[in-house]
């Protein structure tokens, strides 16, 4: 995955992974699919083929905190398959990739956020 880019095939999957037990933070996602422009080819350096949006934009439209719960359910959804043997393999390892990349997308975020200084509650 492209360190300023995210896949927009992704946050589909989030989102129908989320969409009938965490029905409030499919609809944030929902919302950044159905908003957030794709970057252009142009702009991609012809190096990816897929649909894909900015991180930033993507930070936007969800906020910080949706990222670190998404992370989270789809952890959840994982260790419940693993648990209860429900899902073949294949899938298993698409929803492993879909945690790295969300993942990746946290630790992007953490990288790029500057620090508030304003913010008396956050410890730099």
């Amino acid at each position: 995955m492209p360190t300023d880019f995210f896949s927009r095939q992704a946050l589909e999957l989030t989102f129908r992974l989320l969409r009938n037990n965490h029905p409030l933070l499919a609809h944030a996602v929902k919302q950044a699919i159905d908003t957030i422009p794709n970057v252009s080819y142009e702009d991609l350096h012809s190096a990816y083929t897929g649909e894909m949006l900015l991180n930033a934009q993507l930070l936007d439209s969800l906020k910080a905190h949706n990222l670190g719960k998404i992370v989270s359910v789809l952890t959840e959804i994982g260790e419940s398959a693993l648990r209860d043997k429900n899902i073949p393999p294949s899938h298993m390892t698409l929803l492993r990739t879909l945690i790295e990349d969300w993942v990746q997308l946290t630790e992007w975020v953490l990288q790029h956020t500057a620090a508030d200084q304003s913010d008396r509650t956050s410890y730099h």
